[in-house]
């Protein structure tokens, strides 16, 4: 038998785009999304197959560069607290690649940090949930209260880390795409 054949599997997309019903299909199928995943809520009753590790550490990225999920700092600013947290991203890749031949996680927010995240990541295979823009910023009313206007700006923002990061070299080619249509 060959050595392992280790992979790691993103869902990027903004929150509300499906990002969760596809990081809940590779948790059914053996994909391990973390070990304390954030629970279902009345407006994800499934649960979100959020690793709260990740969660945690994008919050705090996003916050030393002046920002959060709803309020996304630029992209420079995000890269310039990068030397900040790859002692803290170095392990937690470490441990899940040593712990799982086949991982992953899904938290909105890596759309915006992926970039920190991508030297520290072996094999890495990206799902893109694509929603339409007007139909998100619906959803984040329902959920959030955000105006329409706010909410349909955010999506743009989001995916700005992954196109940055697309032609890196770290990331696969095999980029995949879902896309929620309602």
């Amino acid at each position: 038998m060959g050595a392992k054949e280790l992979k790691t599997i993103i869902v990027l997309g903004m929150g509300r785009s499906g990002t969760s019903m596809v990081a809940g299909i590779l948790h059914i199928l053996g994909v391990n999304m973390g070990e304390r995943l954030l629970g279902a809520h009345w407006s994800n009753p499934l649960g979100h197959f959020e690793d709260l590790d990740f969660v945690e550490l994008n919050e705090e990225i996003l916050r030393a560069a002046g920002g959060s999920w709803d309020n996304p700092p630029a992209r420079e600013a995000i890269l310039a607290v990068a030397p900040r947290f790859y002692d803290r991203i170095r392990p937690l890749a470490e441990e899940e690649r040593r712990r799982h031949e086949v991982w992953g996680w899904k938290d909105p927010r890596t759309s915006l940090t992926v970039e920190l995240y991508l030297p520290h990541l072996e094999n890495p295979y990206f799902i893109v949930c694509h929603r339409d823009w007007e139909a998100i910023a619906r959803s984040l009313k329902r959920r959030d209260g955000m105006s329409i206007e706010r909410g349909s700006g955010w999506p743009g923002c989001a995916m700005r880390g992954l196109r940055s990061s697309s032609g890196s070299t770290r990331a696969s080619e095999d980029w995949t795409f879902a896309t929620r249509t309602s």
